[in-house]
């Protein structure tokens, strides 16, 4: 066995090179991961300032605001940004981009009244009274997320891998000087709106560099209904099968806390955001990067060998032994750590990473995958695979609020359920990602 994992690692190591300029494959990955690395230490770096500032109150409405604002900006553009990846040529491209900025403004502005109607006429009980209060930020935070997704896969397209770890970098340094200047300032959601004023700035910075040299003012030149309309229809499978898979992902991964909140409190909602918020999201950012490297790879990967056995496997190994370690250690020292670094009251977060952690490495390993599905035409199965998550979720969830009436045991059964669920979808994508041309 031992032989065999260093064959892998070996293969994974020696991927042919792309046609970027950025090289292999792994030199691609880690320029995307000193970045997300680097960016991810300063989230760790000031945690400990940001958990004195705020409370787990505060926390709870953040991972609210970012649940919403993620899935509400996918379906901005019904999932045609994806399409950048596999246009042809410059043209095909811009022709792409008009689309995805055309359908984002058209949503945004429908957002901007629906939660105006929220904010004047919502309940003032129950869920909706729970985010009255920072609903009208949510279309104020959907805008620059959406041209920052845009920018992140033109610049995948061309290959320009330090180019994002750099964003990286600058979007969370952006964040966080602003949530801790708000904090300090007892500005309201001091938490939510550094996040959407780091966002903007970022955004500024990234689009100022690409008007600079030219490469999207002829997007307007494609912004024309007729246009529109063609290219929507040439690229309408993901909308038709993507959208709904990354919508189900979506709610999967970021919206355990709006149902904490609706069933439990905001407070609950707020230990299990910051928890994932320390462990979770670092992880998922480094395998954010590995897609990103796996989407441009597995293209070029499968022109040559007509198909992607074997990227398949040396990415799952590769992957697999790269999280085992750091989540042995948190399931067993999860408590003390979060004691020490962010204060006695975080210790319940600590618990929560514990109980998690076994799901947390497998889903690790699992959402880099799911690019090999779109790679082949396969958003089907990434459909059924969120299907069945997102079921298994609704469940846990029912059952450990409404059977047993507890937070803990909640987190129990959202674990083991979602090991479940990701362990059939990796044997399901190791099948179709080998086979599916």
């Amino acid at each position: 066995m031992s032989g065999a994992l260093r064959r892998s690692m070996r293969d994974w190591l020696a991927l042919p090179k792309g046609s970027g300029d950025e090289g292999s494959m792994v030199k691609s990955s880690l320029a995307l991961i000193s970045g997300t690395a680097m960016s991810q230490a300063i989230v760790f770096l000031f945690s400990p300032f940001l958990s004195r500032i705020f409370t787990p109150a505060d926390f709870g409405d953040l991972a609210n605001f970012n649940a919403w604002v993620s899935i509400l900006g996918m379906l901005s553009n019904f999932r045609y940004e994806h399409a950048i990846i596999v246009a042809n040529g410059r043209i095909g491209t811009n022709r792409v981009l008009a689309l995805t900025v055309f359908l984002s403004f058209s949503s945004i502005a429908v957002y901007t009244l629906v939660a105006g109607g929220i904010y004047w006429y919502g309940p003032a009980s129950g869920y909706l009274g729970e985010i009255r209060r920072i609903v009208f930020l949510i279309p104020f935070g959907i805008l620059p997320l959406v041209l920052i997704s845009l920018v992140t896969l033109f610049n995948t397209r061309i290959g320009r891998f330090k180019t994002l770890a750099v964003l990286a970098v600058i979007q969370i340094v952006c964040v966080v000087v602003f949530q801790l200047t708000f904090g300090v300032l007892h500005v309201a959601h001091g938490l939510i709106t550094g996040v959407v004023a780091g966002n903007i700035l970022t955004c500024v910075i990234f689009l100022a560099m690409h008007l600079r040299n030219h490469s999207l003012w002829h997007i307007g030149r494609e912004m024309r209904i007729p246009l529109l309309r063609s290219t929507a229809s040439k690229y309408r499978n993901f909308p038709r099968y993507t959208l709904g898979a990354d919508a189900m992902s979506i709610v999967v991964q970021q919206f355990v806390p709006v149902f904490l909140t609706a069933m439990f409190s905001p407070v609950v909602a707020g230990l299990y955001a910051f928890s994932t918020r320390v462990i979770r999201v670092p992880m998922f950012v480094i395998a954010g990067s590995v897609s990103t490297v796996l989407r441009k790879q597995a293209v070029d990967h499968l022109r040559r060998n007509g198909s992607l056995g074997s990227l398949f496997r040396t990415t799952v190994v590769s992957l697999s032994l790269l999280a085992i370690g750091p989540l042995v250690f948190l399931w067993l020292y999860s408590n003390q750590l979060f004691a020490l670094v962010f204060g006695d009251k975080w210790i319940e977060a600590g618990r929560v990473v514990q109980i998690l952690s076994p799901g947390i490495m497998l889903e690790f390993v699992a959402f880099p995958m799911t690019v090999l599905l779109l790679v082949t035409h396969n958003q089907k199965y990434t459909f059924r695979i969120q299907l069945l998550n997102l079921i298994l979720l609704l469940i846990a969830l029912s059952l450990g609020k409404y059977y047993w009436n507890s937070f803990s045991a909640t987190c129990v059964l959202i674990a083991n359920l979602s090991m479940i669920a990701v362990a059939s979808g990796v044997s399901r994508q190791k099948f179709d990602a080998g086979m599916a041309v």
